[in-house]
């Protein structure tokens, strides 16, 4: 493997063609051929691997918005041997360290490479050490076997490598793919849905529904989803350094809305007076509670599934939740999770577990707001009137 790391450093790189050009916070690269977004979770965008002949099928590069921090890139990498690892996992993990940090130039700036296993995985830290910032990027693939390794360095040097040697930062001047906002004339909340298809763990195909928010400010920005400020301007610094890409500035000429994001991603909306519509979803401004409203009512969910069949056994799974909302603006959540089962020769098994939480909710800024009882954000979600019904977030409230 040493070597292999090597060849990096001493700068014998591939050359590569990039189809996009994307940016998550303070980074700005070159997608590279093959590679698509498969979304962003706490703050860490990954690309998934989509390359010809299902080469390296299960890899990703994962992109995270960088660190306000100082001292020696090679001291800051050694910490970040965790960063990647699911802190879900009930079993430690198993880290093998390959590559202790290295230090190099890249292009002026002090970079550092490291290189472990996980688990049966192999991950490649590297980090560019900016003023006052560290840049961290990751590559992970299948590497259960050692012959696994080398196709995979492979795939990082003609791929990752030439990314992040052309990348940019907006800390040192680049300028951010989102046109810059201009004055316009929207403002408020659009809401509304589109749907999909999608297998249970009973075999049977199922619609979903997903909810989508816009949410507009006369400066010409915008919101994807349930903006954390709500309805207040947000400060786009703060959502840059979480990671958070979900926000853009707008268009809006004749029957054209275009949404730039941040991220250097564009969607369009078709427009008729109020509406947007694009494909099957249709977006229409909706009316949001005013600040300090009280709620008196109840959100439920269930979810009921039974198990596939030719299992040898019968039986599924249920969850069950209940939100209360009270005037006095105290809230209470209960949750009930269970599974049975009876099995082809008369054996089975059941089992379940209950699970409680309460606080206070405030409703400002179009959302309502929850706390625990120490004071602690839990959650918000928009709670709007459409026609005689409340609905919080995707939920009507009964």
């Amino acid at each position: 493997m040493r070597p292999c790391f090597y060849v990096f450093l001493f700068g014998l790189l591939g050359t590569s063609l990039a189809a996009e050009t994307r940016q998550h916070g303070n980074l700005i690269f070159d997608l590279p051929r093959g590679w698509v977004s498969g979304g962003t979770r706490d703050g860490i965008l990954t690309l998934r691997s989509e390359l010809p002949g299902d080469e390296c099928e299960f890899c990703a590069i994962r992109v995270t918005p960088g660190t306000l921090t100082g001292g020696r890139v090679d001291t800051w990498l050694n910490q970040q041997t965790r960063r990647f690892v699911d802190p879900d996992e009930t079993d430690p993990p198993k880290i093998t360290q390959i590559v202790a940090p290295e230090v190099f130039n890249l292009k002026g700036r002090p970079g550092a490479i490291l290189g472990q296993t996980v688990d049966g995985d192999l991950q490649i830290l590297f980090a560019v050490q900016l003023f006052g910032r560290m840049e961290l990027v990751a590559f992970t693939a299948p590497a259960s076997d050692p012959e696994d390794i080398p196709p995979a360095m492979t795939v990082f040097q003609r791929d990752v490598v030439p990314m992040l040697e052309s990348a940019r930062f907006v800390s040192e001047g680049a300028e951010p793919l989102m046109p810059p906002p201009e004055p316009g004339n929207l403002k408020g909340v659009w809401w509304g849905t589109s749907t999909w298809w999608t297998i249970g763990i009973d075999g049977m195909m199922t619609m979903q529904i997903d909810h989508h928010w816009l949410t507009f400010h006369p400066d010409g920005t915008f919101y994807d989803g349930t903006a954390p400020t709500g309805t207040a301007p947000f400060a786009q610094a703060e959502l840059l350094a979480q990671g958070d890409m979900d926000w853009g500035s707008y268009r809006l000429k004749g029957d054209s809305l275009m949404l730039h994001y941040a991220s250097g991603e564009v969607e369009s909306y078709e427009v008729t007076d109020d509406t947007f519509h694009k494909g099957d979803r249709r977006m229409d401004p909706i009316d949001l509670l005013a600040d300090g409203a009280k709620i008196n009512g109840v959100i439920s969910t269930i979810f009921a599934s039974g198990f596939t069949p030719g299992l040898g056994m019968s039986g599924g799974v249920t969850r069950m939740t209940d939100t209360t909302y009270r005037p006095d603006g105290t809230w209470v959540y209960g949750a009930y999770a269970g599974a049975s089962a009876t099995f082809d020769n008369g054996s089975g098994f059941a089992s379940g577990s209950e699970h409680s939480e309460s606080g206070r909710y405030l409703v400002k800024h179009g959302l309502v707001v929850l706390s625990d009882e120490e004071g602690s954000f839990v959650r918000s979600d928009y709670i709007f009137k459409a026609g005689d019904t409340i609905w919080i977030g995707s939920d009507i409230l009964k």
